[in-house]
């Protein structure tokens, strides 16, 4: 029987991957053995991994419900060698539709190869070239109309989603790497419309009617002589004013993903920027308001959306067909709770299965899968990887993120040593040329001078490198340490506290070269955290959203784990307690009331 390599290598959907590739495929991939009946998937249960039938066969049956008949079984369709399914929740998890089971009456055990979600996002991270080789054939479809080289066209198109966020990371809005943006929208272009029409009545009427009326004058008085530049000048502000409106317009952003909703706010006039951001659980109920005649015939108006964050309500003001915000939060909303009670399902059969040890129904062949590890950068050992390491504003760590204020602050505080230097070079340049000095009489003044200086500067760039601002899996510091040892100052809080992350860009130079502060609001803290002067703020305010996605939802596991586990142990009392017939027949009239 082929390896599961060589069996990858000729399968429809990577034929046209690299040996290379391949080859780390299968080390991401699981090979399964299930025994006629056994169970391959249960219907309800968390769908994020891709199936292969290599050998034998499957077949899915769903449980559905009806009016008449309460439930009822259907069975769905056959898998044979070579076809798969799932393929959708590589990028974009949801539940499994219906039961399937082997079908192995011929006496062939079915063999499937798994590849979950994470690890297959994970390898096209490292195998960036690969996405482009998993692209549907559009002209290779089978009898169904599926394609039968590359990847689906909806799956594609999710991936696609996926990994187009790596090259807009520092974007206006920071999406998150498995984060896919369900509705966007700038405010309604009639807003803009009612917002631009004086500006622009000015810039086409004004000019024209002074320059006339200037023009009319007689050719030797002094009003004929601004016939050009009063319109001119006219003409400049209304385009400014125009050009100012478009603009504004243009940089406010409405977002709602399937984990967040986000708005960005851009105020031209203070040239600050705001970007509040909620998690789908947050949002408390969604209303749309059109407020006037005009907004109900254009189909524009408002999105309320209430929140539990500490913001309280986010408002989509001005956009366009506001319904579909509130289609978009219902179905988010939805598809959070369906995912949720589908983990809750899976969770709990894994705790009965773990508590009574139940055996599995499948047998795994070979080596179990993993996650690929890290690929080891060739600059690791170069003088230049390791001075990244030591400034770089954003640094990865096994203990979390560390980030840096922005390189423009440390400029800013070696300005006063960087002058007193040029100073020195300057009253060194006079003494030699007016005053005769030699360079050698000057040399220990010189020496002691730029020697403290230069211990000045490098106090600085130490002091700005020492000033960090810590992301672990538990917890948020704001670490101010003194260069050399000479103390330290440590503020920190649990991510279990942070009630709302805020990030924003305070003033022009700020939002000119993209830096920012991040306040972070928590609970029972003498005080919030402020991460001051960062780059690329709207980044590490997403870092700090997706490790606390990650800590809620390890922390959610851990809590219906307990649950369970209780649940099991009261099975468990239960089933001791018929061994021992000690319980009693009871009609239903005899079962005391609660």
């Amino acid at each position: 029987m082929a390896t599961k390599a060589e069996f990858l290598e000729q399968h429809s959907l990577f034929k046209e991957l690299t040996e290379e590739e391949i080859e780390a495929l299968a080390l991401i991939t699981d090979e399964v053995r299930y025994e006629n009946g056994a169970m391959v998937a249960y219907q309800g249960d968390v769908a994020d991994s891709l199936y292969i039938v290599k050998s034998g066969r499957l077949y899915a049956e769903a449980r559905k419900n009806d009016i008449e008949n309460d439930s009822y079984v259907v069975r769905t369709k056959n898998y044979l060698s070579g076809d798969y399914f799932g393929e959708d929740w590589l990028f974009v998890p949801n539940v499994h539709p219906a039961n399937v089971k082997a079908d192995s009456r011929q006496g062939n055990p079915a063999i499937l190869l798994i590849i979950s979600g994470t690890n297959f996002v994970r390898f096209l991270n490292q195998y960036p070239d690969a996405l482009y080789e998993l692209a549907p054939d559009a002209e290779l479809v089978d009898e169904e109309e599926r394609v039968v080289a590359g990847l689906p066209d909806q799956a594609y198109a999710e991936a696609q989603k996926l990994f187009a966020k790596a090259k807009r990371r520092r974007s206006a809005i920071s999406i998150l790497p498995d984060e896919l943006v369900q509705f966007s929208a700038r405010r309604s272009h009639w807003y803009l419309l009612v917002q631009i029409f004086f500006p622009l009545l000015g810039l086409l009427a004004i000019p024209a009617l002074l320059f006339f009326f200037f023009n009319g004058q007689p050719a030797e008085a002094f009003l004929y002589r601004l016939r050009v530049w009063v319109p001119g000048i006219v003409l400049f502000i209304f385009f400014v004013i125009l050009l100012f409106q478009i603009l504004d317009w243009s940089n406010d952003y409405f977002v709602v993903t399937n984990k967040r909703v986000v708005h960005r706010e851009f105020d031209l006039r203070t040239f600050r920027v705001d970007i509040k951001t909620a998690r789908i659980e947050q949002v408390q109920s969604v209303e749309v308001l059109k407020p006037t005649f005009l907004a109900n015939l254009l189909n524009f108006g408002t999105v309320r959306i209430t929140t539990a964050s500490a913001f309280g309500k986010i408002f989509f003001d001005n956009i366009d067909v506001p319904i579909r915000v509130k289609e978009s939060l219902d179905r988010q909303s939805k598809m959070v709770k369906t995912l949720d009670a589908s983990r809750e399902q899976t969770l709990l059969r894994q705790t009965f299965s773990d508590h009574f040890a139940v055996k599995p129904q499948y047998e795994p062949i070979g080596e179990k899968a993993a996650p690929l590890p890290p690929v080891r950068s060739v600059y690791e050992d170069s003088l230049w990887y390791r001075l990244r390491q030591r400034y770089y504003w954003r640094v990865e760590t096994e203990d979390g993120i560390i980030y840096r204020k922005h390189f423009l602050v440390v400029i800013v505080e070696s300005v006063l040593p960087l002058g007193l230097a040029l100073l020195g070079f300057l009253l060194t340049f006079v003494l030699i040329y007016y005053f005769q000095f030699t360079f050698r009489q000057l040399l220990p003044a010189l020496a002691i001078g730029y020697g403290i200086d230069l211990l000045w500067l490098i106090w600085r760039v130490e002091d700005w490198r020492n000033d960090m601002f810590q992301l672990t899996d538990r917890l948020i510091v704001d670490i101010d340490r003194r260069p050399f040892g000479f103390g330290e100052s440590r503020k920190q809080a649990l991510l279990s506290n942070i009630q709302n992350v805020n990030a924003y860009t305070p003033g022009l130079i700020h939002t000119i070269f993209n830096y920012g502060n991040v306040d972070i609001e928590t609970a029972g803290a003498e005080s919030n955290l402020v991460f001051e002067n960062v780059p690329y703020p709207s980044v590490i305010q997403s870092d700090i959203f997706a490790q606390l996605e990650n800590m809620l939802e390890q922390q959610s596991r851990r809590q219906r784990g307990t649950r369970h586990k209780e649940y099991a142990l009261l099975l468990d009392v239960y089933k001791q307690t018929v061994e021992q017939d000690r319980i009693p027949d009871r009609t239903p009239g005899d079962v005391p009331p609660l």
